[in-house]
């Protein structure tokens, strides 16, 4: 500051010197007023007359070239700052923070997976931009907290918002660890694979049926639940498989952080019209198989003589349907459609029967033997429905 005040100061003392010398040269370039009588004394007082103001212009330019360059260095002065001050700021352990969940809210999965570094396997199917842009309910907005450093590695907290006010919400704790400098001066932060939540699927249908979300098929394995991996989002979820014997309605589950459930969708299967035709077709294939055995304790029926042929020797063994059993195909209860009595029904018994002695005779049921119907229905497929019987009570 001091030194621009100087260089005002003297350019003010070489501006007026100037303009005495100006005039000067003016005055001996001019006709010698003692040899011109034309001369007029106005005349000669104007040309010999001091000629200050042509300086003024000098000065103004100077102050102006001083003020400029004074602008324009403070203006590159401001941008620097203003440089460094967002090099910073990229540079803290919440930014990468916050481009991996930013990514999540532009519906950009790929490029947040590639953000922290998550390995995506072949049972990953739903972490895909197409998928994850058909999901509904993603992540709507985020609040970081100051990140906690310690040594290389620090940690950041954020409350994550989805599916807009009214949706879920959960806190995350994120990992990250040096990575190197930038400029020498700004650490590099790598944000590590972040944990992710699951899309979960609770199946009750036969082990035939498929399990779509967001209209891709995802791996059942061998129990009636499914989980999958997801980003934070609604997803659609389908059951297939049934063709016109079963299905269930269409349906969504939502995944949210690692650390909670998020709303998990339920798929039940329910038998059709034709499905209850297929089923009743199997129990009563079933039931009629049991009164054409010729033995007194058909195996895997649900009636039998308690004391068997009552050692003697049998011919001409048959059981005979007096009234048939009345039942009903209920819901799927875990492992199929629940098979039960209403009424039960009976059938008769009848032989002819030799001792040892050689006597002859008719042998059979003293009254009627109670038929009871209890099973599953595990499937219903083209080929027919499959029914296992049992346990008799």
């Amino acid at each position: 500051m001091n030194e621009h005040d100087d260089a005002r100061h003297d350019d003010t003392t070489s501006g007026a010197a100037a303009g005495g010398g100006a005039g000067r040269d003016a005055t001996d370039a001019g006709t010698d007023p003692g040899t011109s009588p034309s001369a007029s004394p106005d005349e000669a007082g104007t040309v010999g007359s001091p000629e200050a103001p042509p300086a003024a212009p000098s000065r103004r330019r100077r102050r102006t070239v001083l003020i400029g360059a004074g602008v324009l260095l403070f203006v590159l002065g401001a941008g620097a700052a203003v440089g460094i001050g967002r090099t910073a700021a990229s540079h803290r352990p919440e930014a990468s923070v916050a481009a991996y969940l930013e990514a999540l809210r532009q519906g950009e999965a790929e490029r947040a997976l590639e953000l922290d570094g998550t390995e995506v396997g072949d049972g990953d199917v739903l972490l895909t931009d197409e998928v994850y842009q058909a999901a509904t309910d993603r992540v709507s907005g985020f609040r970081l907290a100051e990140p906690s450093v310690d040594g290389d590695t620090a940690t950041v907290v954020a409350t994550v918002q989805q599916g807009g006010e009214g949706g879920l919400s959960w806190q995350q704790t994120f990992t990250l660890e040096k990575d190197g400098r930038d400029l020498l001066v700004f650490d590099r932060w790598a944000l590590q694979p972040v944990d992710l939540g699951t899309v979960t699927v609770q199946v009750g249908a036969p082990a035939s049926a498929t399990v779509a979300v967001g209209d891709v098929e995802v791996p059942r394995g061998d129990g009636g639940t499914v989980e999958v991996r997801a980003l934070p989002g609604t997803y659609d979820v389908a059951l297939g498989g049934g063709g016109d014997a079963w299905g269930a309605p269409a349906t969504t589950g939502t995944a949210s952080g690692p650390d909670s459930l998020g709303v998990p969708a339920v798929l039940e299967a329910t038998l059709t019209e034709a499905g209850q035709a297929a089923s009743r077709t199997a129990v009563d294939a079933w039931v009629a198989g049991c009164v054409a055995s010729p033995d007194p304790q058909p195996e895997g029926c649900s009636f039998a003589l308690l004391n068997g042929d009552g050692g003697y020797t049998l011919s001409n063994q048959k059981w005979t349907l007096e009234t048939a059993p009345v039942y009903e195909v209920g819901d799927w209860d875990g492992t199929g459609w629940r098979v039960s009595s209403v009424t039960s029904g009976s059938v008769s018994y009848s032989a002819d029967a030799r001792d040892a002695s050689g006597a002859t005779g008719t042998f059979g049921s003293v009254s009627p033997v109670p038929v009871r119907v209890s099973g599953t229905v595990t499937d219903v497929t083209r080929a027919g429905a499959a029914f296992t019987a049992g346990p008799f009570l």
